[in-house]
């Protein structure tokens, strides 16, 4: 019989900063998420020519990434991204 170890979901992951960060943004259209890139990024981030469509074409998806400073910086970008209007989700 396997005993199984309880997992702390807690425990953040070691990050060694500066480094570059990859953030993928989902929302309605190529240009609200180009826009919200820019707009939070202030045209500083790179973003992947690559772009996927969703099935129906009613979602898009682009991969962007930044040199981060440290988990306060990560985080606000994140954040920043997450309050863009149009913008669905952002992993």
């Amino acid at each position: 019989m396997h005993q199984h170890t309880p997992i702390d979901i807690d425990i953040k992951p070691h990050i060694d900063y500066p480094c570059i960060w990859r953030y993928r943004v989902i929302g309605f259209s190529r240009d609200i998420v180009f826009g919200a890139i820019t707009q939070v990024f202030q045209g500083n981030a790179t973003i992947d020519s690559a772009e996927h469509v969703s099935s129906h074409g009613k979602y898009i998806a682009l991969n962007c990434s930044i040199e981060v400073q440290d988990d306060q910086q990560r985080l606000a970008y994140f954040e920043g991204l997450t309050q863009q209007p149009g913008i669905i989700m952002v992993i």
